[in-house]
């Protein structure tokens, strides 16, 4: 695991010096060492977080000649594999490590070598006779990787802050920002600076001779063909695929754990590692608040396996570590349980070095509530609309007040969905802003145009049925938009490796060629890997309603953590973007207690600690602009 930069141009010694300032803002990705590779053309870095052949894989490595050079940030789990094959036809190895098979993979296959490895990765790779630089990530999103054009060449970066350590023009991308207030998160291949791109997962791109090209895929999620498969066979099949994903990402020549929430996901990785007999530590959070706590859960886990078990319970005091966390983000991001996640890999990185996690588990097999309330579209569009708006119109009369049950605020939620349509309906029950708030709302609606990025999902995946097609926009969306990367930046704020077993290219491409009726069926949710799990895991997990990694931000905001509310909400400056009044509006009703605006509050919080930290370059290393600009220009299509 590593944090990589390089810049591709004419002025070696120039590019040098760059790529060092842009690795003095990586070190927390890679502690263990830094290494620096001059070609003509190019100047490839890395800073390395030692995990497999800890004396000799420092990067960037090469080929015989060193005409070809690579730096990586992942994981290769069959480089073995792939190392016997191109040694059979006459490449020379010099390590074991995983990054050397890079630049021999893509002597022998070319611009296809993605498509040969099986892990985690973003992959920077310079072409000295060909002149010519690829950048890859790995098909699902695991591992970032953002770029801008610089200097008539091209810079690219494990991280924003690295970028923008280069003194890169800090525009910032208004299309961008309201695709953040509508989905919490900023979809790949926008950035919330204008200049600067993230890489979208399962794609290659590709400069030479200093040309650019748009990323072009290597691989697509797809939900077709179907398996003409029975429950039993599908039972054992699943279990040989999670036992070897799981197996393959036990390859470490350092200690490794597991987070375990006490969900089904984490705890069916924990299963899996504990039967390869090695004894498993687990890590835990938790929360004072009951509400929000599983850790009875995870501890039943933890004895049935008799793992190595560690907790830990965040305070609101933990909100202090948001201006780092947000420097690392780059952008602005509104999941809130970026900060215990923070925390749980903080306390496993005092005992182990590389973590495995659940990730994936609930848009791979229908997990989320969610998924059982838009399931049932095809029904609701059968209904005539006046019924429907009269529907929505009498659950909008049930306050958003702090002291609503949670389940009547729910219905209020789902009820302002019904009258929709569609994808929109899906969007409505997802979004932070929408039509529905006003002006403000109407205008982020519009701007973000997120409906569009839905109808990609759709078009690159080919789900059949309501219930595929939601799994196939989270899967293309919010996975590797939000959790990728709160899962990427937590870990590795803390020098920790994570390994997201159930995120298996094989194991994806066999469960999404599953029939639906194997994933939700009436109100159970992940049929095939309950089954699978029956017997093995504790029925308290097995048959506990999903909770979700709540965390109560809505009771700190009005209590320990009013003050920061305060202070950068309420004192916030006029902005383009957004409607300083609107925002005000919501941070009074939320802190009077009157009215719950937890998700919305936040969300604009983070924004505005972004501006702050980020682009105005507030304390901490990401710059040290008092202004910006905006730009709504155009995003191109990236196929």
């Amino acid at each position: 695991m590593c944090g990589i930069a390089g810049v591709t141009g004419r002025d070696t010694a120039l590019a040098k010096h760059d790529v060092e300032i842009m690795l003095s803002h990586l070190t927390h990705r890679g502690p263990d060492d830094e290494g620096v590779r001059t070609s003509r053309g190019a100047v490839l870095g890395a800073r390395r977080l030692a995990i497999i052949d800890l004396i000799h894989g420092n990067q960037p490595m090469a080929n015989e000649d060193g005409s070809v050079m690579a730096v990586q940030n992942g994981e290769i789990y069959n480089f073995r594999e792939l190392r016997v094959e191109l040694e059979a036809r006459g490449h020379r190895f010099e390590t074991d490590n995983d990054t050397e098979v890079i630049p021999h993979a893509y002597e022998e296959f070319g611009n296809a070598f993605p498509e040969r490895l099986r892990g985690m990765f973003a992959i920077a790779l310079w072409d000295e006779s060909q002149r010519k630089l690829l950048l890859v990530r790995d098909r699902i999103g695991k591992k970032p990787l953002v770029y801008a054009e610089f200097r008539h060449g091209l810079a690219f970066a494990s991280e924003i802050q690295a970028l923008l350590s280069l003194g890169l023009d800090r525009t910032v991308d208004e299309i961008a920002i309201a695709q953040y207030l509508s989905l919490g998160y900023v979809p790949p291949p926008r950035s919330g600076f204008a200049h600067i791109k993230s890489l979208p997962p399962g794609t290659v791109l590709a400069m030479e001779n200093g040309r650019l090209t748009d990323p072009a895929p290597y691989w697509r999620l797809s939900y077709q063909p179907k398996l003409a498969i029975s429950d039993t066979e599908a039972l054992e099949r699943l279990r040989h695929e999670i036992d070897d994903a799981v197996r393959v990402r036990l390859m470490s020549d350092v200690p490794l754990g597991a987070f375990l929430s006490g969900g089904l996901d984490s705890s069916a990785v924990v299963a899996a590692m504990a039967s390869n007999a090695i004894k498993v530590k687990t890590f835990s959070i938790g929360f004072a608040d009951a509400d929000f706590s599983e850790l009875k859960y995870a501890r039943l886990v933890a004895q049935r396996f008799g793992t190595d078990h560690h907790e830990f319970i965040v305070e609101p005091s933990a909100a202090e570590v948001l201006p780092m966390l947000v420097r690392h983000l780059g952008n602005p991001f509104a999941d809130s349980s970026i900060v215990p996640t923070y925390y749980v890999a903080k306390v496993a990185r005092e005992r182990v070095t590389v973590a495995l996690n659940g990730d994936g588990g609930d848009e791979l097999f229908a997990g989320y509530d969610r998924y059982r309330v838009a399931r049932y579209g095809a029904a609701l569009d059968a209904i005539p609309k006046p019924i429907l708006s009269m529907a929505g119109a009498l659950t909008n009369l049930i306050p958003v007040a702090n002291w609503m049950p949670r389940a009547l605020r729910r219905v209020r939620r789902v009820g302002a969905i019904v009258p929709l349509e569609g994808d929109a309906r899906y969007l409505a029950l997802v979004a932070n802003f929408s039509a529905r708030d006003g002006a403000f709302g109407r205008r982020v609606e519009s701007r973000a145009n997120s409906l569009a990025l839905f109808r990609q999902a759709l078009a690159e995946s080919y789900p059949n049925g309501p219930l595929e097609r939601l799994l196939a926009i989270d899967s293309r969306t919010y996975l590797p938009g939000d959790l990728l990367v709160k899962m990427d930046i937590a870990t590795m704020a803390t020098s920790l490796e994570g390994r997201s077993p159930l995120l298996d290219q094989k194991l994806i491409e066999f469960v999404t060629h599953l029939p639906t009726r194997l994933k939700l069926r009436g109100g159970e949710s992940k049929v095939l890997l309950r089954r699978l799990m029956k017997g093995v895991l504790p029925e308290r997990v097995i048959n506990r309603p999903k909770m979700g990694f709540g965390v109560p931000v809505g009771r700190w905001m009005r209590g320990p953590m009013r003050t920061l509310v305060e202070d950068t909400l309420l004192a916030m400056p006029d902005r383009s973007i957004v409607d300083r009044d609107f925002v005000h509006r919501l941070a009074r009703e939320h802190l009077s207690g009157r009215l719950d605006h937890t998700a919305r509050l936040w969300s604009l919080l983070m924004l505005e600690l972004w501006f702050i930290h980020v682009v105005g370059g507030g304390p901490g290393p990401a710059g040290s602009q008092d202004t910006y600009r905006v730009t709504t220009t155009p995003e191109r299509s990236t196929g």
